[in-house]
C-alpha cells in the first residue's frame, strides 16, 4: 500500500493506534536534499556509533537513557533523505528555538512539516539550497515561488487563515483541518517526488535514528 505521502496526513488527526510496532498517526517528516542520510542524521543529534548498528525502528528499546530522546526512522529516495518522528514537534523544527542546534548546512534543501501538538499551530518549513528560510502556519504561503507552487497545485493554501480575525481562524481550522493535512503531505510529496511506503511505516521496518532533546 502506497499513494506517495498523502496518507501521512489522512491518518494524522486520527487516534493513536497502541501497540503499532512504526507509525500511522501524527507523523511529523523532514526531507532534505543535498546532503548524505548520515551526515544530516549527525547534524539532527544522532550518533555515529548508533546509526552503524543499522538497528530497525520496531526493534527499539522502548526507554531510553535520556528520558526525551526522540525516536525517529528514516529513508532515502532519489536525493531526499526523509526522517518520520512522532512527538509533539519535528526535531529539526525545534531546533529553531536554540540557534546552536539549528546548524546552517549550505546548499542543503530542506522541507519540514510538524504537528506541534504541545504548543500549536503547526507549520511547514522550508530552507531553499541558497539558505532563504520560512517557518508558516499550515495553509500559508512560504513566499519560496516553485515550493509555493506545489502547495497551490494541491490545493494547500488558505489566504483566509492571514486575513481573518483570530476567532474566526479558530473555527476555520476546526473546519478544514481534516482536509488541509492530506493536501500539505500531497504538495510536499509531488515537490520532491516523494514515495514512502504506508506499511514498511506501520510496520517499523525502517531504520532508527535517536536524537536528543532540541534544548
Amino acid at each position: 500500500m502506497s499513494n506517495g505521502i498523502h496518507w501521512i496526513g489522512e491518518h494524522n488527526l486520527v487516534p493513536r493506534t497502541p501497540g503499532l510496532p512504526g507509525m500511522r498517526e501524527g507523523i511529523s517528516l523532514t526531507v532534505a536534499r543535498g546532503i548524505s542520510a548520515r551526515e544530516f542524521l549527525i547534524s539532527l543529534g544522532a550518533h555515529a556509533e548508533d546509526l552503524d548498528k543499522g538497528t530497525l525502528f520496531k526493534d527499539r528499546k522502548k526507554k531510553s537513557t535520556a528520558t526525551f530522546d526522540s525516536f525517529a526512522m528514516y529513508g532515502t529516495q532519489r536525493e531526499w533523505v526523509y526522517v518520520l518522528e512522532t512527538p509533539p514537534d519535528a526535531t529539526w523544527y525545534a531546533q529553531i528555538f536554540n540557534p546552536q542546534r539549528r546548524k546552517k548546512l549550505d546548499g542543503v534543501e530542506i522541507i519540514c512539516v510538524t504537528q506541534r501538538e504541545d504548543d500549536p499551530p503547526p507549520y511547514v518549513s522550508h530552507v531553499t539550497p541558497e539558505g532563504q528560510t520560512s517557518d508558516v502556519e499550515w495553509g500559508a504561503l512560504t513566499g519560496h515561488p516553485d515550493f509555493d507552487e506545489a502547495l497551490r497545485s494541491a490545493g494547500a493554501i488558505y489566504p483566509s487563515v492571514q486575513d481573518s480575525p483570530k476567532e474566526e481562524v479558530l473555527i476555520y481550522w476546526e473546519e478544514y483541518m481534516d482536509d488541509l493535512l492530506p493536501r500539505i503531505f500531497t504538495a510536499v510529496g509531488n515537490y520532491c517526488e516523494l514515495e514512502i511506503s504506508q506499511c514498511e511505516v506501520e510496520a517499523g521496518n525502517l531504520p532508527l535514528a535517536i536524537f536528543p532533546p532540541a534544548f
